[in-house]
């Protein structure tokens, strides 16, 4: 049987990945991270436990939020809703995520970080179970509580682990490394929870994975009540010295370029991002000449994921193998990004368009673990939830004004471009 492109591509990047996974390894100084712990350091083990510990709870957050979200556009229409209604759900979550989720940010530095996490298992959890009432109202709540989730999801946790690798005394550049490994392992158990998710929604309906996310939920609780220590920005009873407020925290990112700097890539390369999430799936259709079979939107997915794998490790190769320096690989993230935004925008073919997609989807596994090493560089300890959720703030608000905007795919598309454009002349003159 012959197979059609979009899994030839798959296939394609599964035997990719693996191979720079291996040149990552065979081209490390240290033959790898305990190598190298272990030649600079006596606290290799402690490290590695302490590692394995947060990553652990981190792939099973990561593993509950992939059950839940490729299935939320499909359960809200197996409600019969109208796509307003159900963008409007949509956008109700961004906007939570933006306005709401910046105070919980500040609140998180003030009354501990651990505790906030745990908040985050028992929000996410709520939200699956509100799902399975098809009341609009109710499901409104429901995206309210997954916008302040998703906020703690991309704050706390990071917080937390830099905070806690900082006070330990680890050195920092391990920060980089526990980064990519994250990354890449969120690309794989997004695949592998894809499946399952699959499964159960041809066994029991579309509110299966929903109630399926609660149990890695509860299991990272279970582990974050148990083992993780607390740890602040700043305590409230620290005086003015400790005023950590929403406020306080503009004032300082509007007085350091640096920081500033990082908040504009951060707004400008997640804006496009998530924009790309929503008319990736409209383009392909768009331009799909093979109008007897419909797209594995499954599959492209899937390879999305190895992209993002792919990524994880081009950022560990250049940054820990290779010591290039973080400005360099900011700037040739941005430009390439540019680059892969640019070919989707003026090919004509679907085959041009898929190179485009999956040169971005790199560039995004490569972003994440390089967005939260220049965090970990710049931004002081005492407001870091709150600094990482302000930079949330006018990212949500340029996905919305996109997607209540009446531009065609192809806009859509030049105007992630011009973004990440923006983006990388702001990192190439200001970082």
């Amino acid at each position: 049987m012959e197979l059609n492109e979009y899994t030839q591509w798959f296939i394609a990047l599964s035997v990719l990945c693996p191979i720079i996974t291996y040149g990552f390894h065979i081209t490390s100084p240290s033959k790898g991270l305990n190598a190298n712990v272990e030649a600079h350091t006596n606290i290799s083990r402690e490290f590695s436990s302490f590692r394995f510990n947060y990553l652990f709870v981190y792939f099973l957050i990561t593993a509950g939020d992939w059950l839940q979200g490729p299935y939320l556009y499909a359960l809200y229409k197996s409600y019969e809703f109208s796509l307003t209604q159900i963008a409007t759900l949509y956008v109700t979550g961004f906007v939570s995520s933006g306005l709401i989720g910046t105070f919980i940010g500040s609140a998180a530095d003030k009354f501990g970080r651990k505790k906030f996490c745990l908040l985050f298992c028992i929000l996410y959890s709520i939200t699956g179970i509100i799902v399975l009432s098809n009341n609009y109202f109710v499901l409104l709540v429901g995206r309210v509580l997954g916008g302040i989730s998703t906020s703690l999801l991309f704050s706390v946790f990071e917080s937390w682990m830099v905070s806690q690798h900082l006070s330990k005394g680890y050195p920092q550049h391990l920060l980089s490394s526990t980064f990519s490994t994250a990354t890449f392992g969120n690309g794989l158990i997004a695949i592998l929870v894809g499946m399952v998710a699959n499964g159960l929604v041809e066994l029991y309906g579309y509110p299966a994975p929903f109630l399926a996310g609660i149990i890695p939920f509860s299991i990272a609780a279970i582990i974050i009540s148990t083992t993780w220590t607390e740890n602040y920005g700043v305590k409230v009873n620290d005086g003015d010295e400790g005023n950590v407020s929403v406020y306080a925290a503009m004032g300082l990112i509007l007085s350091n370029s640096k920081i500033t700097a990082v908040g504009a890539i951060q707004t400008l390369f997640e804006a496009s991002m998530y924009t790309f999430v929503f008319f990736w799936g409209p383009a392909l259709e768009q331009r799909n000449i093979d109008i007897e079979h419909e797209i594995p939107f499954g599959v492209i997915f899937s390879s999305f994921m190895v992209c993002i794998m792919i990524g994880s490790q081009l950022f560990k190769m250049f940054h820990d193998n290779w010591k290039r320096d973080i400005k360099s690989i900011t700037n040739t993230l941005l430009l390439t990004s540019t680059i892969a935004m640019a070919i989707a925008v003026f090919t004509k073919t679907s085959t041009g368009l898929l190179k485009g997609f999956y040169i971005f989807e790199v560039c995004c596994g490569c972003y994440f673990p390089l967005i939260s090493t220049l965090r970990a560089n710049v931004i002081p300890e005492r407001l870091r939830a709150t600094i990482i959720n302000i930079f949330r703030l006018p990212m949500n608000a340029i996905v919305v004004l996109l997607l209540i905007s009446n531009f065609s795919i192809s806009t859509q598309c030049g105007l992630c471009c011009l973004l990440l454009c923006i983006g990388y002349l702001w990192a190439h003159v200001a970082l």
